[in-house]
């Protein structure tokens, strides 16, 4: 854990050592912080990724640093089927940490796959005109241009619930349960596919029981009963005698010229239509073929107007989109600004006051956190009253901090001999240079800056073996910094000799 002014490695005092500041509520905002990620990925293993965004935005809210936390939003984002939040999430976290960060990784997945991230810009804007296509109620269009949506991106939560809502304002209530449940299953304790999915539930219910109150008709029964009828009539009424002989019903006739004329005449009817038949349907059909292909044309040149259309709208809706993002850029740099200018008054304030209470330190140490006290900016960004009162009571603040800040060191020095106490006399002697160094033995100071981080390093080889690099890290950049500034600010020639030699010595610890 690092200080928040001076970037400084934290322990476990309620101050800096190399700045003095209160670090107690800092540590406890990340605490939060850690507290709430831990909890997203709870939620996040679980799919509840609704649950999982809402708790990892409070943990970056707290710590907007927190890497880790940005870095698992994305992910949530991107299996929700929002890829364009998930990179500006993974972009920002990248601005944050340059090295090591597991958003390089995510990014190149992306970015490796060109037509991935087409497909992901093409599902946006079909979604937008979906949308558009809803909110005129053009359900149909709208139902089309949300399958396509979801065929390209089916994670896209938003995606299925809209199509849910269109088919139940059309009381397609079966229809409408389907991409509810795929939501479902992508995030399974979505709050939004949970209340469409009681509504559903409640109007499927109520058709149920409807059904179940209908009459039923009574059933009509026939008779299939079939009567038995002989086939042939024998005469069993009459008395035959042995030389009466019986004739059967079917018995055989003689043809008869009439019924065979009649019987031609249907037959060649019959041929005639079947030639009709044949010779005309050619024609016909060549005929509706042609009035087929007209309408075919009629109808390809309307779908290319409406797409023309439908290219065009999303034109400006990506305009829209992006003067709506430029302006949401501008907002929060203008409210960035803002938080800057109002902490550097607060820093400004308490300056002064320490100022009148003789507390140099303090004074100095809130005077050089003001964010353009020594840039070119500084005359054209805070009012003369601001300003006076800075030139006003600086070069003072910053005599007396360092005359005090090297006293304190060099009462120190002599008994330092863990890494804590060697901690706190570098940071002093540090702070020094921050400050006026020209108003005190600094080449003596920069000899026992020098002892102070060799000394802090071996001891926390014994003490702290795990972070000793990082203790041999932090002497090295100490050392350049004050070679740096009293190369700028005009040091004698024998001091930065001792600053480069010491540097060098550290380096080859």
């Amino acid at each position: 854990m690092r200080c928040y002014r001076c970037d400084s490695v934290l322990t476990d005092n309620g101050f800096c050592n190399s700045c003095g500041a209160n670090v107690v509520v800092y540590k406890r905002v990340l605490k939060l912080s850690n507290t709430y990620y831990n909890m997203g990925l709870a939620k996040a293993q679980i799919r509840d990724l609704s649950g999982a965004a809402d708790l990892l935005r409070r943990s970056i809210k707290f710590n907007k640093k927190n890497t880790d936390a940005r870095n698992l939003l994305g992910l949530v984002y991107f299996e929700m089927g929002e890829a364009v939040q998930a990179m500006a999430e993974w972009v920002i976290s990248k601005n944050y940490q340059s090295d090591n960060n597991l958003a390089d990784r995510y990014m190149k997945m992306l970015q490796s796959n060109p037509n991935r991230l087409d497909t992901i810009n093409q599902t946006i804007k079909k979604f937008n005109v979906a949308l558009g296509y809803a909110r005129d109620e053009n359900d149909d269009l709208a139902i089309i241009q949300l399958k396509k949506v979801l065929n390209l991106n089916p994670n896209l939560i938003k995606g299925h619930q809209l199509l849910a809502l269109i088919y139940m304002k059309r009381g397609d209530y079966d229809k409408a349960k389907k991409p509810i449940m795929k939501s479902l299953k992508i995030d399974n304790s979505n709050i939004l596919s949970k209340r469409y999915l009681k509504e559903i539930e409640h109007h499927s219910d109520r058709k149920a029981a409807n059904k179940d109150t209908q009459s039923k008709k009574p059933v009509e029964y026939t008779d299939t009963r079939k009567r038995f009828k002989p086939e042939f009539d024998t005469g069993a009424n009459e008395t035959l005698s042995g030389y009466d002989v019986i004739i059967p019903n079917n018995g055989y006739k003689e043809s008869n010229s009439g019924t065979l004329t009649v019987l031609n005449v249907i037959i060649g009817i019959v041929i005639g239509v079947a030639a009709t038949f044949f010779l005309l349907t050619p024609a016909r059909i060549s005929t509706l073929n042609a009035i087929h292909k007209s309408e075919v044309l009629d109808l390809n040149s309307e779908i290319a107007r409406l797409n023309s259309e439908i290219s065009d709208l999303e034109t400006k809706v990506t305009a829209a989109n992006d003067n709506s993002a430029a302006l949401q850029g501008q907002i929060d740099n203008a409210n960035s600004e803002k938080d800057i200018m109002i902490a550097d008054y607060e820093k400004l304030i308490t300056a002064y006051i320490a100022f009148q209470s003789k507390s140099y330190i303090e004074c100095a140490d809130n005077l050089s956190g003001i964010s353009a006290i020594n840039t070119p900016d500084f005359d054209a960004k805070y009012s003369e009253s601001f300003k006076n009162i800075c030139n006003m009571i600086k070069d003072e603040s910053y005599t007396e901090a360092a005359k005090a800040a090297y006293t304190e060191a060099i009462s120190l020095y002599d008994s330092a001999e863990n890494v804590e106490s060697l901690n706190t006399v570098a940071g002093k002697l540090e702070r020094c240079f921050v400050y006026n160094f020209q108003e005190i033995d600094y080449k003596d100071a920069i000899e026992k800056l020098r002892d102070a981080y060799t000394k802090r390093y071996q001891a926390a080889q014994t003490e702290e073996p795990d972070r000793a690099q990082e203790y041999k890290e932090m002497a090295t950049a100490g050392m350049q910094s004050v070679l740096d500034r009293i190369s700028t600010a005009g040091g004698s020639s024998s001091a930065v000799k001792t600053a480069q030699d010491s540097l060098a010595a550290l380096q080859a610890m």
